[in-house]
């Protein structure tokens, strides 16, 4: 009987088999690339979604509420504009209240500011019972309108007819006799100067007829484009000019803000044209709107544009991106230009137009 042969794997299998495992190896990686950049594309076109509407909702939001508090039914409780000062500076001397402001940033993003009540209390003025002497006096009022220690309070004229001023609670209202005391104590909190007569042009003194509004925390922001992001700023507390340092980062990867105002025409509340807010603009001057064309504001037109973070290899976007269609009255409306890098990346663009409910119902 003859032993089993020996065999074994040749020097030829043994090389053979190292490159099939290579090529293989090879595919799978391949495949893996192509499938990884997939998934990123589709992921960063799903953030660029996410932030875009995250960033559209909060612009929305503070332009759908400014002018809350600061408008009656008659419109705007302070015609003749507004005092406003804060921690030794002097924000506003009778300046023109606007409870939207578009601020134009020429080939740059824009920027949008609003004013607004943060407190229930802010549709119900209180009347005040007691004149005055002076600017510092404290103030009398028929109940408490709602106010406590630290809150704000807008003081106005009887039917607009004086300049307005903004205050703050130096203590809870006290209950007298007579009604309700309101202190502002001058040099204690930071909305009340020490003396107003030597920070306003015209610091009035309230009488009876004149009124309060619980403004609670006075709600002054600032949204615009900043280091590829969208960001928050009180234009009130913080001093310009503003950068990444000084303001709130609130949604990344957006990198443009464009806005219009909607214009009507005196007596309408009907938008008729959408206009920029320059001195170039071809419904006449809208960069700083008087009192008397305040009210015709109705609306604001915004678009957003959010793009994703992953860099592709080739160019996906065109070179400028539309952000409303054309054809409405008004100026044309304005595009993003890209660059050749800003073109490996994709984009996503969202428009609304938010009406500002507390000037069209104070109209």
């Amino acid at each position: 009987m003859k032993p089993a042969r020996q065999t074994g794997v040749t020097l030829v299998e043994l090389m053979v088999a190292p490159v099939i495992g290579s090529i293989a190896v090879l595919v799978i990686q391949q495949v893996m690339a192509v499938f990884e950049g997939q998934k990123r594309t589709s992921a960063g076109g799903s953030d660029a979604q996410v932030n875009g509407a995250v960033a559209l909702f909060s612009i929305e939001r503070e332009v759908r509420q400014a002018g809350y508090g600061l408008f009656g039914g008659s419109g705007s409780l302070c015609p003749l504009g507004i005092n406003i000062h804060y921690n030794g500076t002097t924000v506003s001397n009778g300046g023109t209240l606007r409870p939207v402001v578009v601020l134009d940033g020429g080939a740059g993003p824009d920027a949008i500011e609003f004013l607004r009540s943060d407190t229930d209390f802010a549709a119900i003025p209180t009347s005040i019972i007691k004149n005055m002497p002076n600017a510092s006096s404290i103030i009398t009022a028929d109940n408490n309108a709602g106010l406590a220690l630290n809150q704000t309070f807008l003081v106005v004229g009887k039917e607009g007819s004086k300049v307005c001023t903004l205050m703050q609670m130096s203590q809870d209202p006290q209950k007298t006799g007579n009604g309700w005391n309101l202190q502002h104590n001058s040099g204690q909190h930071p909305y009340n100067p020490a003396n107003p007569n030597n920070v306003f042009t015209v610091a009035p003194t309230y009488e009876i007829g004149d009124a309060v509004v619980n403004m609670g925390n006075f709600v002054h922001g600032r949204y615009q484009v900043l280091c590829d992001r969208l960001t928050e700023v009180n234009p009130t507390t913080t001093a310009a000019p503003y950068g990444c340092a000084n303001t709130t980062p609130l949604v990344d990867e957006i990198v443009d803000l464009q806005a219009q105002y909607g214009i009507a025409a005196a007596g309408s509340v009907q938008v008729s044209q959408w206009c920029d807010a320059t001195a170039g603009s071809i419904c006449g001057d809208w960069s700083n709107p008087l009192a008397a064309d305040v009210s015709r504001i109705r609306a604001v037109r915004i678009a957003v544009v959010a793009r994703s973070a992953q860099y592709e290899k080739e160019q996906v976007s065109p070179a400028s991106l539309a952000l409303w269609e054309t054809g409405d009255p008004g100026d044309t409306p304005p595009s993003r230009a890209l660059t050749g890098d800003e073109r490996h990346y994709r984009y996503k663009v969202f428009t609304t137009i938010v009406p500002i409910r507390n000037v069209i119902w104070g109209g």
